[in-house]
């Protein structure tokens, strides 16, 4: 079995980022990972090349700041991990937090980032949060970290496709490593009444398919589930019909779940850069912690 790669842990030093202190250690210490610990300054620093005096202060504020830095992400980490840990690593950077995050994330090789979350309110309603940006550029998996209580339930999501498939060996990790009962959720999306004035336009028609072809897809849906389920060692499945974000956010909170594990569509070169909406709205709505895995993590733990 390969060394899993480091658990890099983002803080901002603010609450927020307790539960991903704490997530990041349980994930470090079942995986055998180190874990590291990392801060980013903004770069609000400039040399002035009108000003050399200026540079220079801006230089010896610098020091003083990334110094001062470092003693508080180790008073944080000693406050919410309780003490010393060990193969632990503490870095601080500069720069625009997300681009730092991910960038650190892959000079090390992470097998997984951990963020916390923050409200979306004011400009993060237009900009997104960091973790979102850090979620859609991250080749490695990354989980964004809430409170909640531990509960040892966990709601895998799957449509299927080759991009649910790191969800899938991550969901089946949790449950022989960590013993988490692990539901497997398929959402059938019923096909939508809008695409008929969509095509009649185009002198096209739509109508739905027949009763027993939808049945014959739905039977298959279980079967594949079923099997699924069997082969990943979870505890159980369900299929559900309505729109995916939706009915992943509503069967979490009814199954008490403390995190959602999910999939992305983009995984290599700009595909990366797509998201998809249902991951993008689950991370944003969710009450729980939400994993975005990808096929590192899953060839990090082999």
């Amino acid at each position: 079995m390969a060394t899993a790669g480091p658990v890099v842990v983002a803080t901002d030093l603010t609450d927020a980022s307790r539960p991903a202190l704490e997530r990041g250690r349980a994930y470090a210490a079942a995986s055998g990972a180190p874990l590291v610990v990392c801060h980013v300054v903004l770069d609000v620093l400039r040399h002035h090349p009108l000003m050399p005096h200026a540079g220079e202060n801006d230089l010896l504020l610098g020091a003083e700041l990334y110094a001062r830095a470092g003693d508080l992400v180790n008073e944080q980490v000693r406050d919410v991990l309780g003490g010393a840990v060990s193969d632990l690593g503490v870095t601080v950077e500069s720069g625009a937090p997300d681009e730092e995050i991910v960038r650190l994330a892959e000079a090390s090789g992470a097998s997984l980032i951990v963020v916390g979350a923050k409200p979306r309110e004011g400009a993060r309603l237009a900009l997104g949060h960091v973790a979102e940006r850090v979620v859609r550029y991250a080749h490695a998996s990354v989980l964004v970290a809430r409170e909640g209580p531990t509960t040892g339930k966990v709601l895998a999501t799957t449509d299927f496709s080759e991009g649910s498939l790191p969800a899938l060996r991550v969901a089946g990790d949790l449950a022989r490593a960590a013993g988490a009962k692990v539901t497997l959720l398929h959402v059938v999306t019923p096909p939508s009444t809008a695409l008929s004035s969509a095509l009649m336009p185009f002198g096209d028609t739509w109508s739905p398919p027949p009763a027993s072809a939808v049945e014959a897809l739905e039977a298959l849906g279980r079967d594949t589930l079923a099997s699924l389920t069997a082969e990943h060692g979870l505890a159980g499945f369900e299929q559900r019909a309505g729109e995916p974000a939706d009915v992943i956010l509503q069967r979490a909170e009814a199954l008490d779940v403390e995190m959602i594990v999910t999939g992305s569509r983009g995984r290599r070169g700009l595909a990366r850069l797509v998201l998809g909406s249902v991951a993008e709205k689950v991370i944003r709505s969710s009450s729980c912690s939400v994993l975005v895995a990808r096929e590192p993590v899953h060839d990090s733990l082999r």
